[in-house]
């Protein structure tokens, strides 16, 4: 009986078979399958989807809510309060946000593991690096897509709240404070993602992260009572100052004194943001290790 041979050339990529000869197929993966598998897994989640809804009608709320109640501290005020206005509106809700980015960077990888379905993934993608590394880009995708909707849905309202600071939307410092917030997300997700790898937790994951976001604070803060010359300094690298200042933006020279949220202690806009690059990077790097040597279960 003559067998028909399937040229190896003809192929389709995400995991469906490049070739077949004879009755036998030989399987072959993509990147981009892997990215879109690890996307369908994501948005597949019912808690991935009812945090993204929620947070979207919660926090454009705050921002509209904030708007309203600010609109008559800075209305007539000089280009320097416009710009305050937008960024405050636009940026104040982060300090909640980090919160909701830190635990879609947990689910993005232990619903996994408390569900089984890693064992999956793994049998499907031997090669367990391009499984991680496509997690943490659709991570990103997902947290880049959602900060930057948040901050120009805020921003949105705050210019139809005072259509006067309409003007300052596209200032250096405006324009710097929500890109400088959007990155503080994105990071931070990555942090809580590579904690999450690395402890295999759900809970665990979310203790972290919180203790990272809203216990270390406090504890330098008790710490400062000590006197000690290194906490303030110490503190201004904490990710929660970190965010604040890159949610500040670039502040121009001979900006009048309150006209900035920075924490004082914090280090400038770009240390600010290399210093959470860094935060987050200590996190994954560990994790991809671990992900790549440990066993799945």
């Amino acid at each position: 009986m003559n067998t028909q041979t399937v040229p190896a050339t003809q192929h389709v990529n995400a995991g469906i078979p490049t070739g077949q000869t004879g009755l036998t197929g030989s399987p072959r993966l993509s990147f981009g399958g892997v990215i879109r598998s690890e996307w369908i897994k994501l948005m597949s989640l019912r808690s991935i989807r009812v945090t993204l809804i929620v947070t979207f009608a919660s926090i454009l709320g705050v921002s509209l809510l904030i708007a309203l109640a600010s609109r008559s501290s800075f209305e007539g005020g000089p280009a320097e309060a416009m710009r305050m206005y937008l960024i405050t509106t636009a940026t104040f809700p982060s300090a909640f946000l980090s919160l909701i980015f830190g635990v879609l960077g947990v689910f993005a990888i232990s619903s996994e593991y408390s569900s089984g379905m890693i064992l999956s993934t793994l049998t499907a993608v031997p090669k367990r690096t391009p499984v991680f590394l496509a997690k943490s880009l659709v991570l990103t995708a997902v947290s880049a897509v959602t900060g930057l909707l948040l901050v120009w849905g805020g921003l949105g309202l705050a210019s139809i709240m005072m259509p006067d600071a309409a003007a300052e939307i596209f200032d250096a410092q405006v324009v710097s404070a929500l890109f400088g917030t959007v990155v503080y997300l994105v990071l931070l997700a990555l942090l809580a993602y590579g904690v999450a790898t690395m402890l295999r937790s759900t809970a665990g994951g979310i203790t972290v992260v919180v203790a990272i976001i809203f216990v270390m604070p406090i504890a330098m803060q008790l710490l400062a009572i000590t006197g000690w010359e290194w906490v303030p300094t110490a503190a201004g690298y904490l990710p929660s100052n970190l965010g604040t200042t890159l949610s500040s933006g670039i502040v121009p020279e001979g900006t009048p004194a309150g006209m900035g949220m920075g924490a004082p202690e914090a280090p400038g806009y770009w240390v600010s943001a290399l210093a959470m690059a860094v935060w987050a990077a200590v996190a994954v790097i560990p994790a991809a290790v671990l992900f790549k040597s440990r066993d799945a279960k």
